[in-house]
């Protein structure tokens, strides 16, 4: 049952993040049409693909950082005093601070849009539904840090998806 129950989470940002971007690419794709072959257009289909679009972004985040994928600048990290692990650690203790204050900053946006009620123009949605993709995401991206670093230091997975980039600079793509 846990077994279960972790594995979905695991794939919680990747159902998401596709379900989101079907939703961008059909109502865009209606939009077209019924802009140009039906000649009227819809006026709910650009709130609509600018919201999945933003959730897009927001939990396909999270789940570069699942993945160990997310940017990052690694060019000092083997000049680094305590060795490259001890760099990625600190760098990733600095993202998770970021993100907690995202997450922060978040919460009180929708507390203060939930106090003072702001509606979408064509949906009439409030926009603390739509604003709760910043903490969300931010959240996850904290525990995906967490279990990236825990699944390094226990089981030696390592915490940059390519780590041969760092061994070999130039060659990212020639792996």
């Amino acid at each position: 049952m846990l077994a279960k129950t972790v594995q979905a989470f695991n794939r919680f940002e990747l159902v998401f993040s596709n379900l989101s971007l079907a939703l961008l690419v059909v109502v865009l794709g209606l939009q077209v049409f019924f802009r140009y072959v039906l000649h009227t257009g819809l006026s709910w289909s650009e709130e609509i693909s600018r919201f999945a679009f933003v959730w897009f972004v927001y939990i396909s985040a999270s789940l570069a950082a699942q993945r160990g994928t997310h940017i990052r600048v690694t060019l000092f990290i083997r000049w680094f005093p305590g060795g490259r692990q001890i760099a990625l650690l600190l760098a990733d203790a600095i993202w998770i601070a970021f993100n907690a204050c995202v997450v922060m900053a978040g919460i009180l946006l929708i507390q203060r849009t939930l106090a003072y009620p702001v509606y979408s123009t064509s949906l009439f949605l409030p926009l603390a539904w739509i604003y709760s993709v910043i903490p969300l995401s931010h959240a996850l991206m904290i525990l995906r840090i967490l279990q990236r670093q825990w699944d390094y230091w226990r089981h030696g997975i390592p915490v940059i998806a390519s780590e041969a980039a760092l061994d070999h600079p130039g060659q990212e793509g020639t792996a």
